[in-house]
């Protein structure tokens, strides 16, 4: 009988951990691609967020992660992902102002003082994840899910074959920028263009533009700027912010379990910040690189700087006064900044204070 029963338990226990078992789980595959090419930091941040689902997930999940025209042109990556062409996408909103305005304060600017860090902290402390919601669903119109990438920051003012002293020399020749950088710099005056980041530089060879901004010393160098252009300023007063958007066609969304819903963005974060770390150190390689190579790196002049901050407060406001949508974002952002970046200047210490007392011997930017 004892046996018996010894039996029996150990078959019960055996149907239990059977039953406790989850059913084999089909994989989702899943097609995706970026608006930048296979060697930019934000097509790298793409690749890496595809690998963390994947392993997080523990394979049941596997995205494609295809970069700049693999599928579609850099600048339709948005409306393909929409449509279902492709499930997954990354690219920056200055790709699709022509959309909505409101793309601008949603992805890149000086966004009244704030960096990347804040940036982000308004996102998901300060309300922003609600008015990107309402901007793919109300405003845009777009069959996607999103959520905020912050990288690729900051940027430089860019690439020129002269030294640029002034706006007025600025002026003189067509440079290539996007997003608020061509709207407020052509408001100043300047020739701009907009171009994906793969015909920077043939166009530079051509003559077609004679200046350029892209990203930093790495992501430059990867392009081949310093190949066309031996000048190189920052900062660039249009992105000491700027990210990109992870976004996901909704009815794809829609399909997978709150499980893998919630990996994905667990899995953007982490990719994000360690995108980011290894971004800073690759930057900070590629300058060092660029000096070797004969490039010059120059302070922009502060003139430029503020000329571009008053300039770009009065295109702010107009459009603040045409578009309630815009308005409402950037009332967000002030709210949030208002708080945040007077308790930074208050209580962080300098960054420069302690840098300088370090290495103030090893700074490298030319000061015109």
């Amino acid at each position: 009988m004892k046996k018996f029963l010894a039996l029996l338990a150990g078959a019960a226990l055996g149907a239990m951990l059977v039953w406790d078992q989850p059913a084999q789980a089909q994989t989702v595959r899943l097609k995706g691609q970026s608006s930048h090419p296979a060697s930019a930091n934000l097509h790298l941040l793409f690749k890496l967020w595809a690998e963390n689902v994947e392993k997080m997930t523990a394979g049941r999940v596997k995205i494609e992660a295809l970069p700049a025209g693999a599928i579609v042109p850099a600048f339709e990556v948005f409306d393909a992902a929409s449509r279902g062409v492709i499930d997954v996408g990354m690219a920056p909103f200055g790709y699709i102002l022509g959309k909505s305005l409101a793309g601008i304060p949603l992805s890149h600017g000086p966004l009244f003082g704030m960096d990347a860090f804040d940036y982000w902290g308004w996102y998901y402390d300060g309300g922003g994840m609600q008015l990107l919601e309402e901007f793919y669903r109300d405003v845009i119109k777009l069959n996607l899910v999103g959520f905020p990438a912050p990288t690729d920051y900051p940027q430089g003012l860019g690439w020129f074959k002269r030294p640029i002293k002034s706006l007025d020399e600025l002026k003189g020749i067509k440079y290539r920028i996007y997003g608020i950088g061509a709207e407020t710099f052509g408001r100043l005056g300047v020739s701009v263009v907009t171009l994906p980041g793969g015909e920077i530089v043939p166009a530079m060879e051509r003559g077609v533009i004679e200046g350029a901004e892209w990203i930093n010393c790495a992501e430059d160098r990867k392009l081949g700027l310093h190949n066309v252009a031996k000048h190189f300023y920052t900062p660039g007063m249009h992105e000491p912010i700027t990210g990109g958007q992870l976004f996901i066609n909704r009815n794809v969304w829609n399909k997978l379990t709150p499980d893998v819903q919630e990996i994905m963005k667990v899995a953007l974060n982490d990719a994000t910040l360690k995108r980011n770390f290894i971004f800073a150190r690759e930057a900070a390689e590629g300058c060092e690189a660029l000096l070797k190579e004969g490039v010059t790196i120059h302070r922009t002049p502060d003139d430029i700087l503020l000329q571009f901050l008053n300039e770009w407060e009065k295109i702010q406001a107009e459009y603040a006064a045409k578009d309630p949508f815009y308005k409402k974002v950037i009332d967000s952002q002030r709210a949030y900044a208002e708080k945040i970046v007077p308790f930074r200047l208050s209580f962080y210490p300098p960054y420069e204070f302690a840098g300088n007392y370090y290495w103030k011997h090893k700074v490298y930017v030319k000061k015109d």
